[in-house]
């Protein structure tokens, strides 16, 4: 049973490793669009930034 134990837990800890690695590699998509959304935001034009702002206090 310890053997077992030590099998389930040594999968379990490169489970784990590799969610990681995957939840970084998400994170790091994330802030990419994050700027890439930001950027495209910035070149509108400042009468939309009015529109925009109404359309979301409705």
């Amino acid at each position: 049973m310890t053997m077992s134990l030590r099998r389930e837990n040594a999968a379990l800890r490169q489970s784990n490793t590799l969610l990681g690695r995957e939840n970084e590699a998400f994170m790091e998509r994330l802030g990419e669009a994050q700027l890439r959304v930001e950027a495209l935001l910035a070149r509108l034009p400042q009468d939309a930034d009015s529109i925009i702002t109404s359309e979301a206090a409705q």
